[in-house]
């Protein structure tokens, strides 16, 4: 049986810019900081746009961040000519009342991102 550190890992985290999957994906767990919360950082990179890392916090996250590597610090994109730093993701867009219900963290639907803008 393989190492389990040798598997591949997974997330629902896309590329926010073309939504293609990311590669070398990485998910640093940051468990205990809350009782009864999943604390977890998600980072991937796509080959064309570079790396990306959202939160995770018992909920999905509310925006992606381009980031200059795995667990470092946020990147300035420009997009169609406008600075970007992160992505909201869909998640913002659910009424409070729903976003209040418990829901899977990891569940992808969640995980898009609200507008996608091409590059130039």
């Amino acid at each position: 049986m393989p190492d389990e550190a040798q598997l591949p890992t997974r997330t629902p985290m896309r590329c926010p810019i073309c939504d293609g999957a990311l590669d070398d994906a990485q998910i640093r767990d940051l468990g205990g900081v809350t009782a009864d919360l999943v604390w977890q950082l998600h980072a991937g990179r796509c080959s064309e746009h570079g790396w990306f890392q959202t939160e995770v916090v018992s909920r999905p996250p509310r925006e992606i961040f381009a980031v200059d590597r795995p667990f470092g610090v946020v990147r300035r994109l420009i997009i169609d000519g406008t600075e970007v730093f992160s992505f909201p993701t869909v998640w913002n867009d659910l009424p409070p009342a729903a976003r209040r219900q418990r829901v899977d963290p990891l569940d992808p639907r969640f995980w898009q991102v609200r507008e996608r803008r091409g590059t130039n």
